[in-house]
């Protein structure tokens, strides 16, 4: 039986490892060998499945997104606000509904050991409610717990959609007058502390590890749409106390954690316009010294991170390897994957995945290709910046692709070419 794990909220398109996952021998032509972790194990059972989750609104994007709980699955987004699946069988447990108001989409944020928490946006025929809302549900009943509206502008501050962060037993969130944070208990939804954001700005909140890291921008930057020097704030986990402020030059996106270091990629632009990332940023939150790398050239496509290495999945499929300590290419390898995601990971490999349904594991090592899958589902490529559509959980890989689809299987054992699912 699969151990049981708690969904941590990733940094934009980068991912958490929310479970060690494996992969075992396949010998077909173009694939190669690799072994699976010890420990890592399918729930008793388990056969591959797939799913479709019931639709929302004709005209909403269509793709959920899922994080685990020891076996079982919190899946949200395209309409639905969250369904509790069990990884066993693809087999539904409960499917929570918006009390009262339609939504427009659900965007989950991770789960604790008791509660499931995300923001919620409300449709835009519903001007009755508020626009945009944290919410949190039972894990075990799908029961709407508490909901608090949120004013978060964390996507023009950090250029990632961070509106709420779980930090152990607690979620961090912003007030719907976009002036401070909000700590509560997850389950409960008590307010353990308030943080009123520095005079003139915005802020986001962004985890490094167990350390909260408030990223700010002024009123007259965020005004501009050109946020050039943002600050980070360490935020003490008692009080709440906004300390030590970090210029950062920007613009800048986090991406991840490594060595206790937070990593923001420097944004190349345009005019107003991000055209790719052409440096890394170090930022060290005990020592408030901040390192810069550049990169040997602008990098475009979807960022993510994973085992302390910076990924770029491109457009076209190319994906590339970054040590954010250097800003060095480590390798580069072409994929059928276009528009993929941000990166997942088991023990031996990186997933990445399109909206198609499409998936490809590589060697973390040097990029090799160890197998590669066709489409599952009709759809687009998908948006660039989307995050990762592949949960692990031991050793079942759980991808979502487009009209809210969902598909397990086996990685020793990935859906052979030819084989449509």
């Amino acid at each position: 039986m699969l151990a049981a794990a708690v969904a941590v909220a990733a940094i934009g398109g980068g991912a958490a490892a929310l479970n060690s996952g494996g992969l075992g021998r396949n010998t077909e032509a173009g694939k190669k060998d690799s072994v699976t972790a010890p420990g890592a194990a399918l729930p008793d059972g388990f056969e591959p499945w797939r799913t479709t989750v019931q639709d929302g609104p004709e005209d909403t994007t269509d793709e959920l997104r899922c994080v685990t709980r020891g076996e079982d699955l919190f899946c949200g987004g395209g309409g639905v606000v969250a369904t509790r699946i069990r990884a066993l069988d693809g087999s539904p447990v409960w499917t929570a509904s918006s009390p009262g108001v339609p939504v427009q989409g659900m965007h989950l944020v991770g789960a604790t050991d008791d509660t499931v928490l995300g923001y919620r946006f409300a449709d835009e025929d519903a001007p009755q409610g508020p626009p945009r809302e944290v919410v949190a549900l039972d894990a075990d009943t799908g029961r709407e717990l508490w909901s608090v509206p949120s004013g978060a502008q964390s996507t023009a501050v950090t250029g990632r959609t961070q509106d709420a962060v779980v930090v152990g037993s607690s979620v961090v969130t912003v007030d719907a007058s976009n002036t401070y944070f909000e700590t509560r208990d997850a389950h409960s939804g008590e307010v353990a502390w308030t943080a009123s954001f520095p005079a003139g700005t915005q802020c986001a909140p962004v985890p490094v590890g167990s350390q909260l890291l408030a990223m700010c921008a002024t009123d007259e930057e965020l005004d501009a749409t050109e946020v050039s020097h943002p600050v980070l704030y360490t935020v003490d986990s008692d009080s709440g106390t906004l300390d030590g402020p970090i210029a950062v030059d920007g613009p800048a996106v986090p991406v991840g954690v490594a060595d206790g270091e937070l990593v923001l990629l420097q944004e190349h632009r345009e005019g107003t316009a991000s055209v790719g990332y052409d440096g890394v940023a170090r930022v060290d939150p005990a020592s408030r010294k901040v390192t810069y790398s550049r990169l040997a050239r602008t990098y475009e496509g979807t960022p993510g991170m994973t085992g302390g290495t910076v990924y770029m999945s491109g457009q076209t499929g190319l994906v590339t390897a970054l040590d954010p300590a250097t800003g060095r290419k480590k390798w580069s390898r072409q994929t059928a994957v276009e528009g993929g995601s941000g990166p997942a990971a088991g023990a031996d490999a990186l997933y990445f995945s399109s909206a198609t349904g499409r998936v490809v594991a590589l060697s973390p090592d040097d990029g090799e290709l160890l197998w590669s899958t066709d489409p599952q589902a009709d759809g687009l490529t998908g948006e660039q910046g989307a995050s990762p559509r592949v949960t692990v959980a031991g050793r079942a890989l759980i991808v979502a692709a487009a009209e809210n689809t969902i598909f397990a299987f086996d990685a020793r054992n990935p859906p052979k070419t030819g084989q449509s699912g």
